[in-house]
């Protein structure tokens, strides 16, 4: 089959060349799934870039087009339109919101054997009005139109589908994100040298502030930040945060790491939390299962599985964060039956074969393929 990605900007394209250092979780998985499906055996492109045209690329067998549409080069949009034309997809996918949603299901409907599906990437998403943080007037209606000129919405989780709007739901299908491999065993506690790990893009709704507090709280602890700064933070706020950093003695910032470096890290600790006030569906916890690290969250619990699953604690105040990270850490027997639940969940629910059932759920007639070795990790990640 024919899949054209849309991914506006570089960072997908950074992904699928092996350096996710500055991408975000939606690109990322746009990168994953498109070199997923090309390893399958389906013909994918992927258009990218900010309007200017470059010459075209083949990347992890996926064939980058730089041909996404912007406002201030009106010329871009018509250049969209012919690169879709040209590309003829059976499915147009997109996951990140943009002004440009409604060209694509105009494309698509204007197309008979091309379909479109857009994946939420983020809970704010769901709604317009809170999809954009500046210039609301202009981007919402846009959003709006083009939610509704899809084929299949992609929720990750079902509190997604509760938050759309009661005319969308019935186009909505539950397509989970992709974990791109699965170790066969947990990670071993007792070779663990990080207590606790913060893995993010710095951002305001990251808040990190927040892990930095509980550092402060648990001294005896060993902890790790992973993540370089968004463009978005002030350098006020960057400065802060850097400051108290260096007075923690017991942490150590890496800053923005490639996957396979991120991967180790966390396969070296004892747990993963996260401290977001809103996410999607975070890849940073489905790394962490996929290795059998557990997660304590401050609030984000998608979908319900962390609790339902056992895969770790939602903690909802900071008293209580303390309070189970330090359980979680100090708890070897509760670490480990944790992590296996982790394992197992991860493995059923966010493989490459969940992936590809739930596509082919969402898009009757879609035959995607199967790849066994897809789940299995690399022998680093595995018991030794």
């Amino acid at each position: 089959m024919r899949w054209c990605f849309v991914s506006p900007g570089y960072r997908s394209t950074q992904v699928l060349a092996g350096d996710s250092r500055s991408s975000g979780g939606a690109e990322a998985q746009i990168a994953h799934l498109a070199a997923a499906l090309a390893g399958l055996g389906h013909e994918v492109s992927l258009i990218y870039g900010d309007g200017h045209t470059q010459s075209p690329s083949k990347i992890a067998g996926v064939s980058c087009i730089a041909a996404a549409p912007a406002w201030r080069l009106p010329a871009s949009l018509p250049a969209f339109w012919r690169a879709m034309d040209t590309l003829r997809p059976d499915v147009l996918y997109a996951r990140l919101p943009t002004d440009f949603i409604w060209l694509m299901g105009l494309f698509a409907r204007s197309r008979r054997d091309t379909r479109f599906i857009y994946a939420l990437a983020n809970d704010v998403h769901c709604t317009p009005w809170t999809a954009y943080d500046q210039k609301k007037w202009f981007h919402a209606p846009l959003f709006s139109l083009g939610m509704r000129s899809t084929d299949v919405i992609a929720v990750q989780h079902h509190q997604q589908l509760a938050t759309l709007d009661r005319r969308l739901r019935e186009r909505s299908a539950y397509v989970p994100n992709l974990v791109r491999s699965v170790s066969q065993y947990p990670r071993v506690y007792d070779t663990t040298t990080i207590d606790a790990i913060w893995i993010a893009k710095i951002r305001r709704s990251k808040q990190l502030h927040l892990f930095l507090d509980l550092a402060e709280a648990l001294p005896r602890l060993r902890f790790a930040v992973v993540g370089g700064f968004d463009p978005t933070v002030s350098s006020t706020v960057k400065v802060a945060l850097e400051q108290r950093i260096r007075k923690l003695n017991n942490l150590i910032f890496y800053g923005p790491k490639r996957d396979n470096e991120v991967m180790a890290l966390l396969s070296k600790a004892k747990a993963l939390v996260n401290t977001s006030s809103v996410e999607g569906f975070p890849n940073t916890m489905l790394e962490a299962w996929s290795v059998g690290v557990p997660v304590v969250s401050l609030s984000v619990d998608p979908g319900g599985v962390i609790e339902q699953k056992g895969i770790g604690f939602v903690s909802r105040t900071m008293t209580q964060l303390v309070h189970d990270v330090d359980t979680i850490v100090r708890t070897k027997s509760l670490n480990q039956r944790c992590g296996e639940l982790a394992l197992s969940y991860v493995r059923r629910q966010h493989s490459l074969e969940a992936v590809c059932r739930a596509l082919e759920r969402a898009l009757p007639g879609v035959q995607l393929g199967r790849c066994r070795t897809w789940n299995v990790a690399t022998p680093s990640l595995d018991r030794s």
